[in-house]
């Protein structure tokens, strides 16, 4: 299979809306163990991505209205359960516009902040099992741009239907919301694997939430493994920026530009938020 190599960092231009502060672009948060599963995924989002990194002490107010987009990412431990007041602050930021992107078992945080009733099912981490995993295309998938600078199995550009690999083996600390124990989860791409089946959107871990004038981004089961031994890491990178991107075009805070070294044609970003 094809692998298409990330080479340098995105130089983004970010426009706050109604405002006249510079915004910082995309944050990124971890706040359980940075073991082989999360710092990895930390280091691709600040090297390049050009992320800010934030904790805890950002969730207050409304300190996340400086980004566009806030990805959390937790692949090692659980965290712990967050404060209302922090809980609070992720939730009003994206109900207020703002674009959430949740990796690995941050998709736990969904049914605090209201999106789910149900728990999610957890398992992992597992470094090394030998499965193939990804995701299986939907128009929305290519329409969105959310697959460009990424190859099928066959090693083509990918059209809807056809299976695009993002994971060689292992999985981070994730979880899912299988079947119906979800209820109001817009799928952008189904999941195939293992052994190769298609779930579809039984298990919810490519797409969104809507909250308010918001949305919070769900890529989970086995997909973001950012591991060194993840054979398929420059998929995974491309499909991460991709995601971002998208985020980043519908994010009431700040519009972005494509630009600098990731190799990404940034999809239909709303080019309007920019003239705003």
């Amino acid at each position: 299979m094809a692998h298409r190599a990330i080479s340098a960092a995105i130089s983004a231009v970010l426009i706050l809306t109604g405002a006249t502060a510079a915004a910082q672009g995309i944050a990124i948060m971890a706040l359980g163990d940075e073991g082989p599963f999360t710092a990895p995924a930390i280091d691709f989002a600040m090297a390049d991505l050009d992320a800010t990194r934030i904790d805890r002490g950002d969730l207050k107010g409304d300190d996340l209205r400086r980004f566009g987009v806030v990805w959390w990412h937790d692949g090692d431990t659980d965290p712990g359960a967050l404060s209302d007041g922090e809980i609070d602050a992720l939730v009003n930021y994206a109900e207020a516009g703002g674009s959430i992107l949740l990796t690995a078992w941050a998709i736990r945080y969904a049914t605090p902040m209201g999106l789910e009733d149900a728990d999610a099912r957890q398992f992992g981490p597992t470094a090394d099992d030998g499965v193939n995993v990804g995701i299986t295309v939907m128009d929305e998938t290519v329409d969105l741009g959310l697959v460009d600078g990424l190859v099928d199995i066959d090693g083509d550009p990918p059209k809807a239907g056809v299976r695009v690999q993002v994971n060689s083996t292992g999985f981070p600390k994730s979880g899912d919301y299988f079947d119906t124990i979800w209820t109001d989860f817009i799928t952008l791409a189904g999941a195939w694997g293992p052994p190769g089946d298609d779930w579809t959107d039984r298990i919810a871990a490519f797409g969104y939430w809507e909250a308010g004038a918001g949305k919070v981004f769900n890529m989970n089961w086995r997909l973001p493994t950012y591991h060194e031994n993840n054979e398929d890491i420059g998929q995974l990178q491309q499909l991460t920026s991709n995601v971002i991107g998208w985020l980043g075009g519908e994010s009431a805070f700040a519009a972005v530009e494509a630009g600098g070294k990731v190799p990404v044609t940034w999809g239909h970003l709303r080019a309007e938020r920019a003239d705003r």
